[in-house]
């Protein structure tokens, strides 16, 4: 690709353009929903008011780029190096401010802010950037780092900060109040209780219901026993508001079990049998589910408990290539 290249407004939507060095690039307000930019090179590209919903930008090269009024929400930046990026207004002595013609300058103006909501940015490199008013609400933010980050006036309702980096920061700390924080003392003391709860759920099952019984491991943090799940015989769990967020189920038999406003980010059911599972309401941005069984689950009688998925909260495309027939 050629560098400096002026394609403002442009429709770019659901192409492959890995590994394209698009330096100094001019793509304001371009259309990029669910464009394909892993390990590309956006350094110093005007992105202001790019509309990139579910773009995938891992191990992007992102250092300098004018993010202003742009719309990542589920986009995936995991490992993405956002270093000194410009996603707030310039600051100058006073602000970069913006004024609407015709109005009174000392009124009112214009904040620049970048949406971010639900984007996967797993060990992000975003220290000492401009994120001034940015929107990180729902972010997954595992392992980031935020040092030194200006965040004035960010939010963070329901991002996920594990193991992320958060020193030297300027930001009103309440603005990290309704975040998901590491897993507490509490819950990592609770973690010999589910193991036993996951190993009689496992016994009920391959005991044909005589030894054992069915998990309940509703509102539980299931985060520290993540490693416990994957391949497991677990029918008819129960995990009703539990927190989930990147917990590995993969090849599990979940058959019939309850997921209902459970907090599922990033969670990876990848081959799982979820035959009659439900996840009415849940969180689902960037949960896997290739490969995973949703059909109806066969009772007794004839009758049948189909895979429920009511109010969940996932981005288009999350079931895609599950089994459904």
């Amino acid at each position: 690709m050629v560098k400096y290249l002026q394609a403002p407004r442009l429709d770019f939507r659901s192409r492959q353009l890995s590994e394209a060095d698009f330096t100094g690039a001019n793509f304001e307000r371009a259309v990029m929903l669910k464009v394909g930019f892993e390990r590309a090179s956006l350094y110093c590209a005007n992105l202001r008011g790019v509309d990139a919903r579910q773009a995938d930008f891992q191990r992007a090269d992102l250092r300098g780029a004018s993010l202003r009024a742009a719309n990542l929400s589920g986009a995936n930046l995991d490992a993405a190096d956002m270093r000194q990026a410009m996603l707030a207004r310039a600051d100058l002595p006073g602000g970069f401010h913006l004024w609407f013609e015709g109005q009174n300058p000392e009124a009112s103006e214009q904040r620049f802010s970048v949406d971010l909501s639900n984007c996967s940015m797993k060990g992000v490199k975003l220290n000492s950037a401009k994120l001034k008013w940015a929107n990180f609400s729902g972010a997954l933010l595992q392992g980031a780092d935020l040092s030194g980050a200006d965040l004035t006036g960010a939010q963070f309702a329901g991002a996920v900060l594990t193991k992320a980096k958060l020193d030297r920061l300027k930001i009103d700390p309440a603005a990290f109040a309704h975040s998901v924080l590491d897993p507490s003392p509490v819950a990592l003391d609770r973690v010999p209780l589910l193991e036993r709860m996951i190993v009689a759920n496992a016994q009920w099952v391959e005991t044909n219901g005589k030894s054992g019984k069915p998990a309940i491991l509703n509102e539980e943090d299931l985060r520290p026993p993540s490693l416990l799940f994957s391949g497991r015989a677990l029918t008819a769990m129960s995990a009703k508001g539990s927190c989930a967020i990147g917990v590995d189920f993969t090849k599990a038999q979940l058959q019939g079990a309850c997921f209902d406003n459970a907090d599922l980010r990033d969670a990876n059911f990848t081959s799982a049998d979820l035959r009659g599972a439900s996840f009415n309401g849940a969180l689902l941005w960037h949960a896997k589910f290739d490969a995973a069984d949703i059909r109806p689950l066969t009772l007794a009688g004839g009758l049948a408990r189909p895979f429920s998925f009511a109010g969940a909260r996932f981005a288009p495309g999350c079931f895609q290539n599950c089994v459904r027939s």
